[in-house]
């Protein structure tokens, strides 16, 4: 038998419950992180978490995201059924025969045995189901088994359950006093402990093939008897199973097969799911129906089989699917009149009050409807007939309706249609004229409003302005482009919204204008105005076509808000003031609430039990203040109706728990970190992602949500939706991850502390430190002490060579001189000629000793000083200078005490020195020399100045003393400078670096 996928009516009823039931439902698909969209069966543990069996394995919901589970363990087959075992508080799963004890802690997992059956037992249909705490296995037709969680096994215990071996039972339950309730294919009997009996009857094997029962709060039976390949039958008893009824039940939408799964208990209602059925029990007309009735086909939200309700600790309902997880909670603040057939085609065009109870619904060409909505809601369809039984004939305009006032003090009901028409209805009397007045020019009556004086004011599609004075129509005023919308405001004025010219600001009595506003710098957002409402006595709310204004009407300064402000979406439609000042609007994405005082928005979506908009027939773009308090908003299709005062319930902020601690790619079993306190990483594992939630499903997005990283950072910081966070490269130390929630009045929850260790490597601990440095402190003193001993060597070695120089060399050179003076006392015979010899031999030794004396002067380290070279070239100075007769001065900075030079720097000092005071004996004929030397900074300046003969420096010089000055000042690093010119001396400057 063929059985078609049935028009997705569970998103409808999850969405649309049409009288004082509304379920609110959010749907879970593989997008969201689902291993698919076959969901088969949900449980949650005692820590919070919801667990989800699908045919593509088993994961872990925390309220923010699905984590499938990777046990090696498990075959890779669908997870059919899981329950929470008593004791243990294990989970306990079926993959179609094979049952195992899951570890929810540690995901560690044990095989679970079957008594009595063996390679057979596959043959056989199987169920666990869970009563008052046991678990049974039902083998459908052949046994029932009971789960003994010490030994991991289901086995036969006939002193807790028997039944006759020819029973073929099907399901059990417990019943109130204590009897355990077993159906088979013959009928119903019951197991009494007491007496350890079964016991049964020929009235409770009345009915043949039952599949499924179920004993509700009332002890009636609800009993599904089925053959083979047939739709089946659903049966109500009474407490002692008797008063047998047959149930009716409505055939899902487009089906032709069905099949009961189970039944369930909840708010007072026992619902019914399965195979193409998802349905209430309706006490009043005693059968099984669907809880809308629609046709609305959806195709993306198909679903065929419901195969598991759950209820969790919230009293939450989780509906399994085969196309994905869903949640359901009942609310009693949100009611829909949901009926697209009311106007057919036709739009809903306008909401108005009608008397104390009921709701007027206009129509663009489907006249008017009125609900009756303090109790259930109820469709008044005698008042259209009424008001349009003497609508003019072949007139349809009066059909076309843009706007319906009733004016509080007569009762007069005004409807403002197409082409200028206007009804005028009198309840009381009950009699309807229909108007055409001439100076409306065949224009829109797009808005009617009553004066807070009584006066009746009608604005045009032309953006013209009329008052009702007595029994004709006058001229006010021409705003110049269409009146979109007209509110009586304090002080005698009247606001007027247009669709193009701003915000005007009239007179009552007179008419004229006193202010108008339009966009600008520091105006409007936009010129094009949707909605006005009164907000206090100083302040108007004006809905553009982009964003969201408040003028304060005493300062006459205008606030714009955006998304950036807060404001949940820039397209605002609807607005609605409510009995406490709080400004209700609608947007594209929904609706929201403004706190006028605090300058906050709060955004109300589907969580709050209020449906989506996804398409432009559901965008709520009228609204209306009832005369309960309660606010009316209407698309072109539907009408919802929300009590205000019901969504100011502050959740508690609620306690934080971590989730999921991800190191790299692999998850840490965070069930084993809280039962440490802590955790510690080494100093390479410093990337990792932390996971957390509330565990609380039903206030989740009520909250904020805040952490903070003590030891990195001092504050706390706004979590992201997806309530995880990230750290990277964290240095080693001790760190605290902090946690806490805040509802909406600014409380915070306590805080979840979670404390992290990041152990340093080797390489930064202060012992490894600490032998770095000694290890660098000992190379620098075996450095120092190498360098102290080749300085050692060196200076000894300059001893050695000065010592032997002067010894050797220069005993030598002294004995040639002596020789030679003596020779030069006993010459005889040529005289002369031997004489110039000797001279010359003398000479040239007495030179030698001389340059030999300066090497070994140079040599020796004791002169290193500059104070010692200094000297020296005071020496030198005298020695070549006063021979000649040539007075010399020299000066001397008093710095030069603790200056040492190498033995190459002083060398070439003295050199230059040298050669420059030899150049001043040969060539200046001075009689006078001025000698500086001078420290400063890190440089020493030498200065030589005579009053000889000096000389043209621009021209090329014979001889190599100024080229070997050159020379050794490169040597040095320095610079040389010659000043001359002939008759006025000459400057020599040198400067060279320390």
């Amino acid at each position: 038998m063929a059985s078609k996928r049935f028009i997705p009516y569970l998103i409808l009823v999850l969405t649309f419950l049409p009288l004082l039931i509304v379920a609110k439902a959010i749907s879970f698909t593989r997008v969201d992180g689902l291993a698919n969209n076959f969901v088969n069966t949900v449980v949650q543990t005692d820590d919070g978490y919801i667990w989800v069996g699908t045919s593509n394995g088993i994961l872990r919901y925390d309220g923010v995201r699905f984590r499938r589970l990777i046990i090696p363990e498990l075959p890779e087959i669908p997870v059919d059924q899981l329950l929470l075992t008593q004791e243990s508080k294990s989970i306990l799963l079926r993959l179609e025969h094979k049952l195992f004890l899951l570890n929810p802690k540690n995901n560690k997992i044990q095989n679970i045995t079957i008594d009595r059956y063996g390679d057979d037992f596959q043959r056989y249909q199987i169920r666990i189901i869970q009563q008052k705490g046991q678990i049974f296995l039902i083998i459908h037709g052949r046994d029932i088994l009971m789960f003994n969680e010490a030994k991991r096994k289901f086995e036969s215990n006939k002193s807790s359950i028997d039944f006759p071996s020819d029973w073929k039972p099907t399901w059990v339950q417990y019943g109130k006093n204590g009897k355990i309730w077993i159906s088979g294919l013959q009928g119903m009997g019951y197991f009494d402990p007491a007496d350890k009996t079964f016991h049964t009857s020929s009235k409770l094997c009345a009915l043949k093939n039952i599949t499924r029962f179920f004993i509700d709060s009332k002890s009636r039976f609800f009993v599904y008897t089925k053959m083979r390949h047939t739709n089946g039958s659903v049966y109500l008893f009474g407490p002692k199973y008797d008063q047998q009824r047959l149930i009716g039940f409505q055939s899902p939408m487009g089906s032709n097969y069905h099949d009961f799964y189970d039944f369930f208990e909840y708010r007072n209602a026992t619902w019914a799911y399965g195979l193409d059925i998802f349905h209430q029990f309706n006490e009043n007309r005693l059968e099984f129906t669907q809880p809308l009735s629609c046709n609305i086909k959806n195709p993306a939200a198909q679903i065929n089989k419901v195969a598991q309700v759950y209820v969790d600790r919230d009293n939450i309902l989780w509906v399994a699917t085969d196309n994905g997880l869903y949640m359901m909670s009942v609310e009693d603040n949100i009611r829909y009149i949901f009926e697209p057939k009311l106007f057919g085609n036709a739009g809903i065009s306008d909401l108005a009050i009608w008397g104390s109870d009921q709701i007027l619904v206009s129509s663009w060409g489907e006249q008017i409807a009125a609900y009756e909505y303090n109790s259930d809601i109820i469709s008044n369809d005698a008042i259209r007939k009424i008001i349009f039984k003497g609508t003019p004939l072949q007139d349809s305009n009066f059909n076309y309706i843009w706007t319906t006032t009733q004016d509080p003090r007569s009762g007069n009901l005004w409807i403002g249609c197409r082409s200028g028409r206007l009804i005028l209805f009198d309840p009381k009397t009950q009699i309807a004229q229909f108007l055409v007045p001439k100076i409306f020019e065949e224009q829109s009556v797009r808005q009617i409003a009553i004066g807070n004086d009584g006066s009746v004011w009608f604005g045009l599609d032309n953006g013209k302005v009329f008052k009702k004075e007595k029994d004709r129509f006058t001229l006010v005023n021409d705003l110049g482009s269409a009146i979109s919308c007209i509110r009586p405001g304090y002080n005698n004025t009247l606001w007027i919204g247009t669709s193009g010219s701003g915000l005007f600001a009239l007179s009552v009595a007179s008419g004229k204008v006193t202010r108008r506003y339009t966009s600008g710098i520091n105006g409007l957002t936009s010129s094009k105005i949707r909605n006005i409402a009164i907000v206090g006595n100083h302040q108007i709310a004006i809905a553009g076509y982009s964003g969201l204004d408040i003028l304060d009407i005493s300062a006459g300064h205008i606030t714009q808000y955006d998304t950036k402000a807060g404001l949940p979406q820039n397209i605002v439609m609807a607005l609605v003031t409510d009995n406490r000042g709080m400004l209700w609007m609608t947007t594209a994405t929904g609706i929201c609430r403004f706190d006028p005082n605090k300058k906050e928005f709060r955004s109300f979506d589907n969580r709050y039990s209020l449906m989506n908009m996804p398409n432009a027939a559901n965008l709520l773009i009228h609204g209306i203040k009832l005369q309960n308090g309660t606010i009316a908003f209407g698309s072109d299709r539907n009408i919802l109706i929300v009590d205000p005062t019901k969504f100011d319930n502050i959740a508690n902020p609620k306690k934080m728990y971590i989730t999921d601690f991800k190191l790299f790619d692999n998850y840490l079993s965070v069930d084993s970190l809280v039962k440490l306190g802590s955790v510690t990483l080494e100093h390479w594992q410093n990337f990792f992602t932390i996971s957390y939630s509330t565990l609380s499903y039903k206030d989740q997005g009520n909250l904020k949500y805040y952490y903070r990283l003590q030891g990195a950072s001092s504050k706390w910081i706004q979590c992201e939706p997806q309530l995880t966070t990230n750290f990277a490269s964290l240095s080693p130390g001790q760190y605290v991850f902090m946690l806490r929630s805040q509802n909406q009045e600014g409380q915070f929850s306590p805080i979840t502390k979670f404390p992290i260790t990041i152990r340093p490597a080797f390489y930064q601990s202060w012992w490894f430190l600490s032998i770095v440095v000694f290890v660098i402190l000992l190379g620098f003193y075996i450095l120092h002490r190498y360098r102290l001993h080749r300085l050692m060597e060196v200076h000894s070695l300059r001893e050695k060579v000065a010592r032997d120089l002067h010894d050797d060399v220069g005993s030598t050179l002294t004995s040639i001189h002596i020789l030679s003076e003596v020779a030069k006392k006993n010459l005889s015979d040529e005289q002369h000629v031997v004489q110039s010899f000797l001279d010359r031999i003398g000479k040239n030794s007495s030179q030698m000793m001389q340059a030999m004396d300066d090497i070994v002067w140079s040599i020796k380290p004791d002169n290193d000083l500059l104070q010692k070279i200094v000297a020296r070239m005071r020496e030198y100075a005298t020695s070549i200078l006063d021979p000649l007769m040539i007075q010399s001065t020299f000066t001397i900075d008093g710095n030069i005490r603790h200056i040492i030079l190498d033995m190459e720097q002083r060398r070439n000092l003295f050199l230059i020195y040298k050669e420059a005071l030899n150049n001043i004996t040969k060539y200046a004929a001075a009689t006078k020399v001025d000698i500086s030397i001078r420290v400063e900074a890190a440089y020493i300046d030498l200065l030589i100045k005579d009053n000889g003969r000096g000389f043209d420096t621009s021209k090329p010089h014979s001889g190599n003393g100024l080229f070997n000055m050159e020379q050794r000042v490169k040597a040095l690093g320095g610079t040389l400078k010659i000043s001359s010119s002939a008759h006025l001396g000459t400057i020599i400057w040198l400067t060279i670096r320390i």
